[in-house]
């Protein structure tokens, strides 16, 4: 078999930081005995690598990018993403009074349900993390276990959701924008103004180094829920509880399991982002430690305030059939019991908080979707040009340049099918939410494949079972999310998710293999052949 072809790599930094030396023939022989045994391992033969004939010798690895993040991130910098990508404000601004519609007065009892599901589908994140660092966020833990073809489906359906929220954050940002200038000054803004506004300091965010995005957003969003924390301390002043009152919300009431079941798929969506710190992968000073616990952290931080809020906002309303009918039927529930307790002048800094979460939030998913795109595009799964960082700033720029107009293109869209920019917020999270569910769902599945065989010889239990309870859950909202079929646009969502992917997946994986030759690219998969090269 000739060997002139097949060129190691130049030495490169390895994922812990070691540079590889250079190798002499001794060296590249022993290297090229364990390729071999790592051809036969993917079932390869060495006589279909060699198959390659000298007039179609190409070089196969050079679609995959050899740009690098700089290791940068500490831990509350890589918390940021997962908390600003959660928005936690956003949720407490109109999410609630959809719970209220199913569970009544049990609102925050929900909260603590969806909680603990969030926490256990966390903890499949977290075992795959402390294994594998990726920027591709669920794409490259699931490839990695399940298989690419599997990993780009997640991949694909987390940009899905990412870039949907972009479009549907961006709305609220204008909104309640909009809504908070008119409550402090009497001024009416149309809320395309502040919208736009926010689009353009997005992108500048997007387009520097990740540094200042994760500390902005850090700070931004922990002044937002500080707000709203300072509202429920209002409400709880005011509402004289006593012990019985006190513990009622937590207790099930006539609406029952059902009532929990139904209005736990709003609670579970509340969450979504919580994985975002998994985006940062490459980026953190040490991930495989960092990222689980910003996952975990972030979500046990979020549930807890969300438990606060919705707690808060129950009591506010009153805990009778008529009070929470009129929570359930109130578009802006906190608005409300602020004019109710406090007055405009303190409604119009919530609104203003609340723009600013959702600003933060849309920085925080151009920046998620651009390095899940940039990790897709450096396997040869999309254009190579997106695969590149840019040199001062160390981000996927060309990335950037595809996430962020589709985002306000769909923000463009909405507006034409869903008439109102809160109808915009609405839909277009509601519809973003079947990609990212679909996403956890193989992370989940990938963790008890990855781990399911030794817990199962070692009698781990419970380690065993809470991927599987993970999984349950996610059926449950989407089952929920799709039967009793819901009014439109709703009902289409689903169809159009689906569409979606079977659209782009195989756009994807057909990219993917016009890059590499079939003989190979298998092997080239498991990320050990780097380089084949022709030297004619």
């Amino acid at each position: 078999m000739p060997t002139e072809w097949l060129t190691l790599p130049e030495p490169q930094p390895t994922c812990a930081g070691a540079p590889r030396g250079t190798l002499n023939w001794s060296d590249r022989l022993r290297h090229f005995g364990l390729m071999a045994g790592k051809l036969r391992r993917n079932r390869l033969s060495l006589s279909s690598l060699a198959r390659i004939q000298p007039a179609t010798r190409r070089k196969v690895g050079t679609h995959m990018s050899k740009a690098q993040f700089a290791r940068q991130l500490n831990l509350p910098e890589t918390v940021a993403m997962s908390v600003a990508l959660m928005a936690p404000t956003t949720a407490m601004v109109f999410v609630t009074p959809f719970l209220a519609q199913s569970a009544g007065s049990n609102v925050p009892l929900a909260f603590v349900v969806a909680l603990i599901g969030v926490l256990i589908i966390g903890s499949s994140f977290g075992r795959l993390g402390r294994k594998y660092a990726h920027a591709g966020s669920a794409y490259g833990l699931v490839k990695d276990v399940l298989g690419p073809a599997f990993g780009v489906v997640a991949g694909w359906g987390l940009t899905f959701t990412y870039v949907l929220m972009t479009a549907a954050l961006l709305a609220g940002t204008g909104e309640f924008s909009s809504l908070a200038i008119e409550q402090a000054t009497g001024a009416h803004v149309p809320w395309s103004i502040p919208t736009l506004v926010g689009a353009a300091i997005v992108l500048g965010f997007a387009l520097n180094n990740v540094r200042i995005s994760v500390r902005m957003m850090l700070l931004l969003e922990g002044a937002s829920m500080l707000l709203i924390i300072g509202v429920g301390v209002l409400i709880l002043g005011h509402s004289n509880l006593s012990a019985g009152i006190a513990v009622k919300p937590f207790l099930l009431n006539s609406n029952g399991i059902v009532g929990i079941a139904h209005a736990m798929v709003f609670g579970f969506t509340s969450f979504l982002g919580f994985e975002g710190s998994a985006t940062l992968g490459e980026e953190s000073k040490d991930p495989k430690r960092m990222v689980p616990l910003a996952i975990s952290f972030s979500a046990l931080v979020g549930g807890l305030f969300f438990i606060f809020s919705s707690y808060t906002q129950t009591l506010g309303f009153g805990l009778s059939a008529n009070a929470m009918h009129a929570f359930g039927a109130d578009p802006a529930p906190l608005n409300t019991l602020i004019q109710k307790f406090s007055g405009s002048a303190f409604s119009a800094s919530v609104n203003a908080g609340a723009a600013i979460s959702f600003f933060a939030c849309a920085v925080a998913t151009v920046n998620g979707s651009a390095r899940i795109l940039f990790a897709l595009a450096r396997d040869g799964y999309a254009p190579k040009g997106l695969a590149g960082l840019h040199e001062r700033s160390n981000t996927p720029r060309a990335a950037v340049f595809v996430v962020f107009p589709l985002g306000l293109a769909l923000l463009g869209l909405g507006v034409l099918l869903f008439n109102t920019p809160a109808n915009v917020l609405g839909d277009m999270s509601g519809l973003g939410a079947f990609g990212a569910l679909i996403a956890y769902g193989l992370v989940v599945i990938a963790s008890l494949t990855e781990y399911g065989r030794t817990d199962l010889a070692k009698r781990k239990v419970f380690a065993l079972a809470l991927p599987v309870i993970g999984l349950v859950l996610i059926g449950w909202v989407l089952y929920s999310s799709v039967y009793p079929v819901p009014a439109s646009p709703v009902n289409y969502f689903p169809y159009v998710t689906l569409a979606y992917f079977a659209a782009v997946i195989p756009l994807s994986l057909r990219h993917r293999k016009r890059s590499a030759p079939e003989n190979v690219s298998a092997y080239i998969e498991s990320g050990d052949l780097t380089d084949v090269v022709s030297v004619d």
